[in-house]
């Protein structure tokens, strides 16, 4: 049986139970050019510009926004574009063109 019920406006809603992914999971479009790491979160569309999107490579590791990379383990991105976070356990949290390479 399906975690997954429809509801009356078309909507697929969860039973109240916990998920477990353990790779990963997309939100959006997949970035072909990304190695997603494992235990990852990727929200974000593709760049209409650079067809660049967002790549948490880092096991662990979340990027949201546009065209960012989280390749450190357990780094984040959490917006804006074209943001880097490469460090163990560093972090951006928007604007564009930042890094954070430290741990």
């Amino acid at each position: 049986p399906s975690p997954f019920t429809v509801d009356e406006n078309g909507w697929w809603v969860a039973e109240p139970k916990m998920f477990r992914f353990p790779q990963g999971i997309v939100i959006g479009e997949r970035y072909d050019n990304c190695t997603y790491g494992e235990a990852v979160l990727a929200v974000g569309l593709l760049d209409e510009n650079s067809g660049q999107g967002n790549c948490p490579s880092g096991d662990g590791s979340v990027a949201f926004g546009a065209a960012n990379t989280a390749s450190g383990k357990h780094s984040t991105v959490t917006g804006g574009s074209i943001n880097h976070a490469s460090g163990q356990d560093s972090s951006v949290s928007g604007g564009a063109y930042n890094a954070a390479s430290g741990t």
